[in-house]
C-alpha cells in the first residue's frame, strides 16, 4: 500500500519535530547543571540502588538457605514479561533467647569459646580478652602509664 503524497508530507512534518526534540534533549543532557542531566542522573541511582538491593536479597537467601540457586535460577529466566516472585519469608528467630544472629542466619555464641596463646606469657586467654590481656602484660595501656608514672614520681621524692 503506498502512501498518498499528503500522507507523506504530514509523515515527514512528523519525523523532523521529534527529530528536533531528540535534538535538544540531547543538548540538555550535555549540561550537567540541567534538569535534564540531573534527573537521569537521579533516576539512575535509583535504579542502582534498587538493583543493589535486590542483589543483596537474593544473596541473603541462598546463604541462609531460604532459597536454592537454582529456584532463583529458574525464577529469574521464567520473570520475562511475568509479575515478579513473592517477597521471601521472614528469617527464622534464633532457638533459644539471648544468642545473637549473623546476617546469614547463624547463631553467634555471646562469649567467644577460642582460647588463645599469649606470646609473652604462654598463658591461655579467651579471644574475646586477648586484647586487653596483651596491654598489661606487655605493660602498655592506659593503666600501665599511671603506674609508671607513680613510680618515677615515688623515685623523684
Amino acid at each position: 500500500m503506498a502512501l498518498k503524497p499528503a500522507q507523506l508530507a504530514w509523515e515527514e512534518t512528523l519525523l523532523r519535530e521529534r527529530l528536533k526534540f531528540v535534538k535538544e534533549l540531547k543538548a540538555e543532557l550535555q549540561q550537567p547543571d540541567g534538569a535534564a542531566a540531573q534527573t537521569v542522573q537521579a533516576y539512575t541511582s535509583l535504579i542502582d540502588e534498587v538493583i543493589a538491593d535486590v542483589a543483596l536479597e537474593v544473596h541473603r537467601a541462598v546463604q541462609t538457605g531460604v532459597d536454592d540457586l537454582s529456584d532463583v535460577q529458574h525464577r529469574l529466566a521464567a520473570a520475562g514479561g511475568q509479575p515478579p516472585a513473592p517477597a521471601l519469608p521472614p528469617l527464622p528467630l534464633p532457638v533459644a533467647k539471648g544468642n545473637m544472629v549473623d546476617v546469614f542466619g547463624n547463631v553467634v555464641p555471646p562469649v567467644a569459646l577460642d582460647q588463645v596463646a599469649c606470646p609473652n606469657c604462654n598463658r591461655k586467654v579467651a579471644a574475646g580478652r586477648f586484647a586487653p590481656h596483651l596491654e598489661k602484660c606487655m605493660g602498655r595501656g592506659r593503666q600501665a602509664s599511671r603506674n609508671a608514672n607513680k613510680r618515677l614520681s615515688a623515685m623523684d621524692m
